[in-house]
């Protein structure tokens, strides 16, 4: 079944299904960022931080979407792993603006996550979000302060990208690599 279902996905007759765990720090964007993935008319105007978790889906690239959008608030933390079994792909987002507390903070709980048995092999997306703020980092300075690639490990494929999840800059390109 898997190399038909396969080959009507390459002819365009059916899609691809994935289910996508966005996570980071509370305040780094994630829930503006998966507002700004959705169909413009989907898009709702004012942006809350998630409580707990929330659930959205929707189609992207020719690909039907569970995104599961996580609280990075410390009490939801211990939440996360409930999803990392049925995610298949990781989005981590960095706030590109937040000085060396937030970087610090970012690597360990990102170190910590990629550790999880569960999670071995997914693809990592790391965004560092807020780059159209003056004072961002960019994407390479991120990769370097929370050490990516020690922390990613052997064998997992990853990509850093610049974005703005208010403007929407850099976030197709991510998503491009990841679906």
């Amino acid at each position: 079944m898997g190399l038909w279902k396969n080959f009507l996905i390459r002819l365009g007759l059916a899609k691809k299904k994935r289910s996508i765990l966005v996570v980071g720090l509370a305040n780094g964007g994630k829930t503006t960022l998966v507002n700004r993935m959705k169909p413009t008319k989907d898009r709702e105007e004012d942006v809350a931080p998630t409580v707990g978790f929330s659930v959205e889906r929707f189609s992207l690239h020719k690909c039907k979407l569970t995104v599961i959008d996580m609280s990075g608030q410390e009490r939801y933390l211990d939440l996360w792993e409930c999803y990392y079994k049925e995610c298949q792909a990781v989005v981590f987002v960095v706030d590109a603006t937040g000085g060396d507390d937030v970087l610090r903070e970012s690597e360990k709980m990102l170190r910590g996550m990629l550790r999880r048995d569960e999670l071995a092999r997914r693809p990592l997306l790391v965004f560092a979000n807020k780059s159209d703020v003056p004072t961002a980092l960019g994407a390479s300075d991120i990769a370097r302060a929370v050490d990516l690639m020690g922390a990613a490990g052997d064998g997992r494929a990853w990509h850093i990208g610049a974005c703005s999840a208010l403007t929407g800059v850099g976030i197709d390109e991510g998503f491009r690599w990841l679906i």
